[in-house]
C-alpha cells in the first residue's frame, strides 16, 4: 500500500481527498501548510507526495525544493487554473507532474498510478540500526537477526518510534500518528501502554535482554533506546 502525503489547505478538499485515497487502497497522511508538511514528510517517510503551491506558513515551492534536498520521492503539484507559470517554475524545481484544479478524481487516481510506475521508491527500504531492521514495504521487523512476529499496530508503532529515536514521542502523538487520532477523543492512554509493554516484551525476548529497549518516560511518553 502506497503513503501519500496530501499537502491542502482547503479542509474540504483535503477531507475528500484523504477519504478518497482510502477508497483506493492508498494510505494518506495529511498537512494543512508549509511546516506541517516538512514535519509529517520526515515522520512519515510517503511514497508521494501531493503538493498545493498556495499553502501557509511555508509555500509549496519552498516544501519542494526542502523535499529534493533530501529525497527523490515523487512529487504531484496542485496548480490553480492558468498558472502557467507556477507550473514551469515547479516542474523545473523537481516536480515529477501537476494536476489544475478543479480536477477530477479519476484523472488525479491515474496521474499517480503513472508516477509511482515511473519512480524507483517502491524498491524495498528497510530502517536499520545495530538492532532492529523494519522494511516498510513488506512490514517484516527483526531484532537481533531474529524475525519478529508483530501486529500491524505494534510494526506501525515500531517504526514511528524508530524513525523519532533521536526524543520522546508523546502518547497523545502516538495516537494522532499511529493511530490516526486527530481530535482529542479523551481516550485512555492505556491503549499506547499496552503496545508498548507487548512490544517491549517482544524485542527483550528476540534480543535475550532485560534492559528496557523502548524506554517510558513518566506522563510524557516513549523513546527507542536501541541497545545501551
Amino acid at each position: 500500500m502506497s503513503k501519500i502525503l496530501v499537502v491542502e489547505d482547503d479542509s474540504g478538499l483535503r477531507q475528500a481527498l484523504e477519504i478518497n485515497l482510502r477508497l483506493e487502497n492508498y494510505e494518506p497522511v495529511v498537512a494543512a501548510d508549509g511546516e506541517e508538511a516538512i514535519d509529517r514528510f520526515h515522520a512519515e517517510t510517503p511514497d508521494i507526495v501531493l503538493l498545493d503551491l498556495m499553502i501557509p506558513k511555508k509555500s509549496g515551492f519552498e516544501v519542494l525544493d526542502h523535499i529534493r534536498k533530501h529525497s527523490k520521492v515523487p512529487v504531484i503539484l496542485l496548480t490553480a487554473r492558468g498558472a502557467e507559470t507556477d507550473k514551469v517554475r515547479g516542474l523545473r524545481g523537481g516536480a515529477d507532474d501537476y494536476v489544475t484544479k478543479p480536477f477530477g478524481l479519476q484523472e488525479l487516481f491515474a496521474r499517480i498510478d503513472a508516477v509511482l510506475r515511473r519512480s524507483d521508491t517502491q524498491l524495498p527500504r528497510s530502517l536499520e540500526d545495530e538492532l532492529i531492521r523494519l522494511d516498510p514495504n513488506t512490514r517484516e521487523a527483526e531484532a537481533a537477526g531474529k524475525s519478529l512476529k508483530l501486529s500491524p499496530k505494534e510494526f506501525d508503532l515500531l517504526m514511528y518510534l524508530f524513525k523519532n529515536r533521536e526524543r520522546v514521542v508523546p502518547r497523545d502523538e502516538l495516537l494522532s500518528r499511529v493511530w490516526n487520532y486527530r481530535v482529542d477523543l479523551n481516550l485512555n492512554s492505556r491503549t499506547v501502554d499496552t503496545h508498548v509493554t507487548r512490544l517491549r516484551r517482544k524485542l527483550q525476548e528476540a534480543v535475550g535482554t532485560e534492559d528496557d529497549l523502548i524506554l517510558g518516560v513518566a506522563k510524557v511518553g516513549y523513546r527507542y533506546m536501541g541497545r545501551s
